[in-house]
């Protein structure tokens, strides 16, 4: 889910702290008489709901974005908020329940209108009058296009299925080229964003003049994108034979795929599991990937699905994990970004309750 932004004030506003921009949109009033006028409404709070959570601000006359003035509303507020709610609620489909309509009261009189347009997750969304879909981008209201409108209607089934699929196509492929440390327990990480599915996506751009880096998934050493097949790569290569402990891959289609070799160690003179600091590190990991697609502007939602296996293949691990070789979150699950703290903690249980910690 999108960070929801901060509450707008009237001394934020007049101060310059609020500015119109991808989360806040001003407006001197509405006119909801006419077609048009109730048209372009719809058309900003659908452009809000599909790009994330938004403030429109009704009642502020702005230039080149910021505040000029107040232009005060009066009237009474039950029917205000009830009129608006209604006005959404009809011309919109799905229907966005969790719209707030509050108010914000001025010094002089009257007051302005705030409509917190929260995340809402049932994308897209859609005007029914004109049966336009729009999304915020920036200061503006953008129409979707058609490609990437259908990678917002992709079903989840099919999502899940796509998940699956390019975890067991990128193991293979790694186990044809025989180019990962294989003496022991492996993480893998599959990751399909929506905008797998936008046909002119272009794909993620490695750096020219300044090439772009990934850090490693252990230590704090970085590693350059080079090109592979289907896209490019960021392999951690060891003097054990040349095999690489860790590769990150992004294709040229934006699928997603970590593979990590001894995600877990066996602290010598202390015969301990490293479980506990496997949380931390494939948290902070999950945060690098999701600055990345930050980066490249990928918004998700995602399909995600991880793994851990090979569990009792090295005999130093073989002891900690006494009823399974491997552990899942068992199907792909959608998610609005991969860094979830729910979704680390879900995996990490998941983890930890096959080895001898989780009895």
């Amino acid at each position: 889910m999108d960070k929801k932004p901060a509450a707008p004030t009237i001394d934020g506003i007049v101060s310059g702290g609020f500015i119109e921009g991808q989360r806040y949109e001003f407006k001197a009033k509405l006119n909801l008489e006419e077609q048009r006028g109730k048209s372009n409404f719809i058309d900003d709070v659908v452009a809000f709901l599909n790009a994330g959570p938004g403030y429109l601000l009704v009642g502020v006359h702005e230039r080149k974005g910021a505040f000029e003035r107040f232009e005060p509303m009066d009237g009474d507020r039950d029917a205000i908020q009830r009129r608006i709610t209604s006005i959404i609620q009809d011309n919109i489909d799905p229907k966005p329940f969790g719209v707030r309509v509050e108010f914000l009261d001025l010094d002089t009189e009257g007051f302005i209108l705030s409509l917190d347009l929260s995340d809402h997750r049932l994308r897209p969304y859609q005007n029914k009058i004109t049966g336009g879909f729009y999304l915020r981008t920036g200061a503006q209201n953008t129409p979707i296009p058609r490609d990437q409108l259908h990678a917002l209607f992709t079903p989840i089934e099919k999502l899940e299925a796509d998940t699956v699929q390019l975890m067991e196509r990128e193991n293979a492929a790694l186990e044809v080229r025989d180019i990962m440390q294989t003496n022991g327990a492996t993480l893998h990480i599959a990751i399909v964003p929506q905008e797998h599915y936008e046909r002119e996506r272009l794909p993620f751009d490695p750096g020219r003049g300044v090439l772009k880096v990934m850090r490693h998934y252990h230590g704090e050493s970085h590693g350059v994108f080079k090109g592979c097949e289907n896209g490019v790569e960021v392999k951690d290569a060891t003097f054990q034979e040349g095999r690489s402990i860790s590769r990150f891959f992004i294709g040229d289609d934006w699928l997603v795929h970590s593979y990590v070799s001894h995600p877990f160690a066996v602290r010598d003179g202390e015969g301990r599991l490293t479980i506990h600091e496997f949380r931390d590190e494939f948290a902070r990991h999950l945060r690098d990937i999701q600055l990345i697609l930050d980066d490249s502007g990928i918004r998700g939602p995602f399909g995600v699905l991880f793994a851990v296996k090979n569990l009792r293949r090295n005999s130093k691990l073989e002891w900690a994990f006494p009823n399974a070789s491997a552990a899942s979150l068992g199907r792909p699950i959608r998610v609005e970004r991969i860094d979830e703290q729910g979704l680390v903690d879900r995996f990490y249980d998941k983890v930890r309750g096959v080895s001898v910690y989780g009895r």
